[in-house]
């Protein structure tokens, strides 16, 4: 696994192995007197489990440089190499979402608190990242030391109505301020790994919780590495900062940029379809589609597959590759846009160009069909349209330009060009080519 942005996030099923890669993660450098784990403080012999023949690989890029460690555990004592680096680290796991009075030793301090004997303030400047994220204003935010142990303290938040503890706040403002106070000791170039980041924050104080911490690992050159299963958060973070670890018949595999859609669905959907078809995006899917309801035996075929759309081609190309190898619960068949180059376990679409350059360039070679009367729209004024669509640069956005014009939804307007495209523009011989790739996957009946 590689961790290829100041923040990355890892996604997979219960059991996958993401809360294992985080602590190997966090045990991989120095401790120091101040921050720091060892392997023991994550995986623990105990009267049911002995831990034997264990061995973390990792490496540390420094510059255009990789170095390797192992820390090993041949028996009941780990060894470590004779160097590594230092740096600062910084875990927070689940128990960061325990309510207060919830937490060991704070009973005693609900009860019998009669006042401070010491206060500290949140700065202001993460007083105002903790109101940007859960929106709204604290007037004041500090820690108290109670007269019954100084080293139990209590958060407090003032807000115009007065000052409440974290006995009492709700559940995403209690460890979002004990967040905020940590994260603002961090120094330069330090690791923090952050388990189930999302934990207990509605959506929008989700995705502007990863934004403070791509800021903060901008401002702070820090490294940053969560686990979730949340598309909220994988929503805020580029397609490079995302890894799958996808369960195989042969142990996870690592999956970058997996659209979120696709990174939070199980591959045993209820549905259970036959086989599966990877495309990168909803107009791949469509068209797909599409092209297989256009064969004589498509309505029988599309019956028995479902089509993802996983995210970039590299993506696609991996899910190809796995389900070629038979290492996917069902048969895969990747199917990139024709513009890429053909991979393992993979068909292409038809063409050579990006899907929207093909559809919309074949009806225009076609006079555009029919899709007047499909669009419910003039002849003269919906062509119109589509030419100045195709003036962009971005063809991407070709069929959102249309669907502004003639106020329909950049899916809307693709779907029904995809439809009106299979009509008048594929070719039998390509059309049935494809549909043989697909079948060739399905198991025999």
């Amino acid at each position: 696994m590689q961790f290829k942005f100041p923040v990355c996030a890892i996604v997979g099923e219960n059991g996958a192995g993401k809360s294992t890669v985080l602590k190997v993660a966090a045990s991989a450098y120095e401790r120091t007197k101040e921050t720091g784990y060892y392997p023991s403080d994550f995986f623990l012999d105990t009267h049911w489990d002995t831990l034997s023949e264990v061995e973390l690989g990792y490496a540390l890029k420094l510059g255009d440089n990789s170095v390797n460690f192992k820390i090993k555990k041949p028996t009941k004592r780990w060894s470590f190499p004779e160097r590594r680096f230092g740096r600062k680290v910084f875990w927070f796991d689940v128990a960061r979402t325990l309510p207060l009075d919830a937490t060991a030793g704070y009973a005693k301090v609900a009860r019998l608190a009669a006042g401070e004997i010491a206060t500290e303030a949140l700065s202001e400047e993460f007083r105002g990242k903790l109101s940007y994220i859960l929106g709204r204003e604290y007037q004041d935010a500090r820690f108290a030391a109670p007269d019954v142990n100084e080293k139990r303290v209590v958060g407090l938040l003032r807000r115009d109505f007065g000052e409440i503890s974290q006995f009492h706040q709700g559940a995403g403002e209690d460890n979002s301020l004990d967040l905020m106070r940590a994260l603002q000791e961090v120094p330069q170039n330090s690791l923090i790994i952050i388990d189930e980041v999302e934990a207990s924050l509605h959506p929008k104080a989700q995705r502007r919780l990863i934004n403070f911490l791509i800021e903060l690992s901008r401002h702070r050159r820090a490294q940053v590495i969560v686990s979730t299963h949340s598309p909220y958060i994988l929503e805020e973070l580029p397609p490079e900062a995302r890894v799958l670890l996808l369960p195989t018949t042969t142990g996870p595999s690592v999956v970058y940029g997996a659209s979120p859609e696709f990174s939070l669905t199980k591959l045993d959907d209820v549905s259970h379809p036959e086989a599966f078809l990877y495309v990168e995006d909803t107009f791949g899917e469509i068209w797909t589609r599409e092209i297989l309801a256009a064969h004589p035996e498509g309505a029988d075929l599309l019956t028995h597959l479902k089509i993802s759309a996983v995210g970039p081609a590299n993506v696609v190309a991996m899910m190809g590759k796995l389900g070629s190898e038979g290492k996917l619960p069902q048969p895969g068949l990747g199917i990139l846009d024709g513009d890429q180059e053909l991979k393992p376990g993979c068909i292409t679409l038809p063409g050579t160009q990006a899907p929207e350059q093909v559809v919309f360039q074949g009806l225009r070679g076609s006079n555009w069909g029919q899709l007047h009367e499909r669009f419910g729209i003039g002849a003269g004024s919906l062509h119109a349209y589509l030419e100045d669509a195709m003036l962009s640069e971005d063809f991407h956005r070709w069929p959102e330009r249309v669907g502004d014009r003639i106020l329909k939804s950049k899916t809307s307007v693709w779907e029904t060009m995809a439809t009106e495209w299979c009509r008048v523009c594929l070719n039998e011989e390509v059309r049935d080519a494809f549909a043989a790739s697909v079948r060739a996957i399905l198991p025999a009946r």
